[in-house]
């Protein structure tokens, strides 16, 4: 039986825990959410790097088949680097997300939403620039949504008021197709959508990110039928708000949050 392993600055990986379970509901999870280090957005590329390979050395530990890094600043700071560290493939979600937007767009117009160090590394528009140079990319950084996101925040007048705020530059831009460049922020999908025009797609990252790993695990015969999968789950910050938090985001009750602090 396959083992995935993911990890994100914080909650917003759950997001593509959740993807994993939809279209991989036979493996096992093994997640690490470092909210205490939070938020990686402002951080300089070295220490995002060193995190990381913190992290996917733990990871290691855990005799998994694949690695998601379920964070796009993550993702653009170090997937170059540490992907050929490991015997085990290590994906991103930051490709996905180009694949995604180029199939959905219609008018070569696309909105990125993310956080300060994915919008300020290019990696979005470069990617979709690279794939189709007529593109026209607009970038728009977040960092208040994944603020409220870790805080458990997910609805009230808090957060309308930051997702119209940030959203409120793509008026008059044309976009047809917007990237949620932050696994944090499908978990505001709906409050999104309601600040966007009608014909706009939304892309998740972590369908096509999951599908990626599924095709891989697929080729290794590693996909079975498990009616009884593990899921196992750690955080640098507190297991309590990480249990409230992660039940509300995953849509399904977990326990047993095991705290893990590394560096």
């Amino acid at each position: 039986m396959a083992t995935v392993g993911l990890f994100d600055s914080g909650f917003g990986g759950l997001t593509v825990v959740r993807e994993v379970k939809r279209q991989l509901p036979g493996v096992n999870v093994r997640f690490y959410g470092d909210n205490s280090r939070i938020p990686y957005g402002p951080l300089p590329k070295e220490t995002i790097v060193r995190y990381t390979r913190q992290i996917l050395d733990f990871l290691a530990g855990k005799n998994i088949d694949i690695a998601i890094i379920a964070c796009n600043t993550a993702t653009s700071a170090s997937l170059e680097e540490v992907k050929d560290e490991y015997p085990f493939p290590v994906l991103g979600v930051i490709k996905p997300g180009i694949k995604g937007a180029l199939a959905a767009t219609r008018n070569n117009k696309i909105g990125v939403v993310a956080t300060e160090f994915t919008i300020g590394s290019g990696a979005h528009k470069q990617g979709l620039k690279a794939a189709n140079p007529k593109a026209e990319v607009i970038g728009q950084a977040c960092p208040q949504i994944t603020l409220l996101v870790e805080a458990g925040k997910t609805s009230g007048p808090e957060v309308e008021a930051a997702v119209s705020g940030y959203l409120k530059n793509f008026k008059g831009t044309g976009i047809d197709t917007l990237v949620l460049g932050c696994t944090h922020y499908p978990v505001l999908e709906d409050t999104i959508r309601n600040y966007v025009d009608q014909n706009v797609t939304i892309i998740d990252p972590a369908v096509e990110t999951v599908a990626e790993a599924k095709e891989w695990l697929q080729k290794k015969g590693l996909v079975t039928d498990c009616v009884s999968p593990s899921y196992k789950f750690y955080t640098s910050g507190d297991p309590e708000l990480f249990t409230q938090v992660g039940t509300i985001i995953l849509g399904w009750p977990i326990d047993n949050v095991e705290k893990v602090v590394l560096g």
